[in-house]
């Protein structure tokens, strides 16, 4: 995977096919984890049915040798998460990363006792498997204060911590959130976060973001209350125009929590099913909203310690699967919806990605920088095919020849 492709590199590049891993190697599954480590591509996990299976298997394809190995069996079974935009792994449900030593998998559903319940899901304790020495671990359990029995959570990954947090309960409503250090193989408590305006019962969408240096958490209400019967209804974004925004920001140097200045309402007015990306130096929004059999898709640059609101340019209608939907990613240099289009910020336009290699089938890659790059099918007959965006790359220079 290359995160240092500029947007022109993304858009003139081309889909290669990586080999086969045949069928029989592994049995057929969706919903894997799909982590690239700088070295291995790890495909792990994913879900069988009937019956509900979670498997503990994998295999990893090294580019070098040009050729997949299986895995040692983990500890645990586990499968991703399908998210509220349709592809794979909502950022607030779950996260496969590469740590730097580890892939570590976490919020994932599992089947603790596929025999006498074998189609009993709970949330799964979460492992991390060291390709090096090639050995599985289980995480410890995350202290009984972050233990909730809805999935109302969110589970975001900082570069060096898995943060995670809930709606808290009580009249604040709140999130109370931990991180666990995979260094140190411990867990620690947020202090707890500023209250909500209104209270727990009008929050309709709180979405989490790590934003370089800190954790912003946005909380989207709305003076209507939600209903008895559904007291936990609080999606990841919200489906229709809140009311108000409470932004608040979590600085782990300082171990504090601080209310960044109300959005203005161009931002609020377009929230609604958006998606946001933080950039290293602002957030990138967008949304596509239908009004009358009219859908109308806006974007804009967002500095959240200033409130400050700068329209660009829209992405185009997507090409996929859904496309009254907008879904971002970071790549680590450009900004792009995938499996449609690449924002160049120089020219303030959008340039249309490569066709994906196979239309009729959606991306199912674990959310991460590797949705833009990746693309995993797992055919009829379990066989899996993955293929990589490569940019379009100028050729090498070669050195100058040696003078004396």
């Amino acid at each position: 995977l290359v995160q240092d492709a500029t947007p022109a590199q993304l858009a003139g590049g081309r889909w290669r096919a990586l080999p086969v891993l045949p069928a029989g190697q592994l049995d057929q599954r969706e919903r894997a984890a799909v982590v690239w480590t700088g070295r291995q591509l790890i495909y792990w996990g994913g879900a069988s049915h009937p019956p509900v299976r979670a498997h503990a298997d994998g295999a990893a394809f090294n580019p070098d040798a040009n050729q997949w190995a299986t895995l040692p069996p983990a500890p645990e079974g586990q499968w991703q998460l399908e998210g509220d935009d349709g592809v794979a792994v909502a950022v607030d449900d779950g996260v496969a990363v590469w740590t730097g030593r580890e892939v570590l998998v976490w919020g994932g559903m599992t089947i603790p006792d596929p025999v006498a319940a074998p189609n009993m899901a709970t949330l799964a304790d979460g492992v991390a498997y060291d390709p090096a020495r090639r050995t599985w671990r289980r995480l410890p359990r995350p202290p009984v204060q972050l233990r909730w029995a809805s999935l109302n959570q969110w589970v975001l990954w900082t570069g060096r911590e898995l943060m995670v947090g809930g709606v808290e309960a009580g009249p604040g409503g709140g999130t109370r959130a931990g991180a666990y250090d995979p260094a140190t193989n411990r867990w620690r408590l947020l202090p707890r976060s500023p209250k909500l305006t209104g209270g727990p019962g009008h929050l309709q969408a709180r979405t989490a973001m790590w934003a370089g240096t800190r954790l912003l958490v946005w909380n989207f209400w709305s003076p209507t209350a939600r209903t008895a019967n559904n007291p936990s209804a609080v999606a990841s974004r919200p489906n229709a125009e809140p009311d108000g925004i409470d932004l608040w920001a979590y600085d782990p140097a300082g171990d504090r929590w601080t209310v960044l200045p109300d959005p203005p309402d161009q931002v609020r007015r377009m929230v609604a099913g958006a998606s946001m990306v933080w950039t290293g130096q602002e957030m990138i929004i967008a949304s596509a909203q239908t009004a009358q059999r009219r859908t109308v898709t806006r974007a804009g640059r967002y500095n959240p310690d200033r409130a400050r609101w700068t329209p660009i340019a829209p992405p185009p209608r997507s090409r996929g699967a859904n496309p009254g939907r907008v879904s971002l990613e970071w790549t680590g240099s450009a900004v792009v919806e995938p499996g449609n289009a690449v924002y160049d910020p120089a020219a303030d336009r959008w340039l249309p990605l490569p066709a994906e290699p196979d239309q009729a089938t959606p991306p199912l890659v674990a959310e991460s920088p590797a949705r833009a790059l990746l693309r995993v099918q797992t055919h009829a007959d379990g066989a899996v095919q993955v293929y990589v965006l490569e940019p379009d790359r100028p050729p090498a220079t070669p050195d100058p020849p040696a003078t004396r």
